[in-house]
């Protein structure tokens, strides 16, 4: 990976800040849920201490209460594993029913919680509060709610499990690291993903601009080698042009149509080549005439199409490359294209007396012939 360390550095930031993130906000998760928590097993231990004390209610048979207290030991028994569980004290403040039958007789350690619990109605909130304040001389008692059985020397006390509250507590700061955990490696997976995507694909688009951009020199330097060759004929065409005149002029009339002759049989196509010297980027690139499917000229450049589809350029013009092919085997069709015999697939009308040829591959420009050119293309059919 080309910037691998700029990904790494990127990674690092995203989990220090997410750390810090987590830090900030796992004390606020956990201080939601376990008042969430705390308030619903409050509800739910009020609601059964009601239901034990409505049960209670005008029972003074003595056989009656045995009956009773066996079926609300019954009930409660093992239930001091919950956060919030119920006994039954007497007025001497013993205990008549425990989830522990060992404690059954004993007296609640805390006394003066038992008036506390009588006179506020503790929630979720104010006992969260109270368990984890840092504060070590606040003391929370065991029972937080003392409900009265009327017409009865019970009372129905609710307790809290401050180990089991805090065990807990620390369970859900386990399981909230546990999700930020894998929230945080999925969050991070997923954006150093999308970056690699988005910037492999800006990279893509950089590399091709800057293919784009030499092709665009390589043009620019062979258009220049191509004006400088063009001069240069030039200048030699002028300098044979003034001599051929000077002869001309010293000449009989009668060399002069011989003259004439020689000159257009000099300027007659002499050779047929077999190769075209072409340009792939830097490289060059000889392509046998017989594996031309077509020529065409594009802003001035020259592009030679294979019948393999592949694609090189030339320096030379198209008068030129077409001075030295074979007639027989192509064709000019405009000024601006030139066609093999063996590319073209489908041939059909245009226009006004126009022809639009299909060759293979399949060609970037509308190959159209005018109607000009059209008995002289479907004469070269013929040959």
């Amino acid at each position: 990976m080309k910037y691998h360390p700029y990904y790494l550095y990127t990674a690092l930031s995203i989990a220090v800040l997410y750390v810090i993130i987590t830090l900030i906000t796992t004390p606020f998760f956990i201080q939601l849920s376990m008042k969430s928590a705390l308030s619903n097993d409050i509800e739910a231990a009020q609601q059964e201490a009601y239901i034990i004390a409505s049960m209670s209610e005008g029972i003074t048979e003595k056989a009656d209460k045995v009956r009773l207290k066996e079926r609300i030991q019954k009930s409660i028994n093992n239930t001091n594993t919950k956060n919030v569980f119920n006994s039954v004290l007497d007025w001497s403040g013993k205990y008549v029913c425990y989830p522990d039958n060992k404690k059954i007789g004993d007296t609640p350690p805390l006394s003066e919680a038992l008036a506390s619990g009588i006179q506020n109605e503790l929630t979720g909130e104010v006992l969260y509060d109270m368990l984890f304040k840092k504060d070590d001389s606040i003391q929370v008692s065991e029972i937080i709610r003392l409900t009265p059985v009327e017409d009865s020397d019970w009372i129905i006390a609710s307790h809290i499990n401050r180990e089991k509250v805090i065990e807990q507590a620390k369970s859900i700061r386990h399981q909230i690291y546990i999700a930020f955990l894998i929230i945080g490696l999925i969050t991070l997976i997923f954006f150093l993903g999308s970056i690699r995507i988005i910037s492999s694909y800006y990279e893509k688009q950089l590399a091709l601009k800057s293919t784009k951009l030499e092709d665009g020199v390589l043009n620019l330097s062979k258009l220049n080698a191509s004006l400088e060759n063009y001069q240069k004929n030039l200048s030699d065409f002028k300098r044979e042009r003034q001599e051929e005149q000077k002869i001309a002029e010293r000449q009989k009339a009668e060399t002069q149509a011989e003259t004439i002759d020689s000159e257009e049989t000099k300027t007659s196509k002499t050779t047929t080549k077999q190769r075209i010297l072409t340009y792939v980027r830097n490289e060059l690139l000889p392509v046998a005439t017989e594996d031309i499917s077509y020529i065409y000229v594009e802003n001035t450049i020259t592009y030679i199409i294979r019948k393999d589809g592949k694609r090189s350029t030339s320096s030379e013009s198209l008068d030129l490359i077409y001075s030295y092919l074979d007639e027989k085997l192509f064709f000019r069709a405009n000024r601006q294209i030139i066609v093999a015999i063996s590319a073209i697939e489908k041939i059909t009308k245009f226009g006004n007396s126009k022809l639009k040829i299909q060759v293979h591959p399949t060609s970037e420009i509308d190959i159209v012939i005018g109607k000009n050119k059209a008995a002289a293309f479907k004469q070269w059919l013929d040959l």
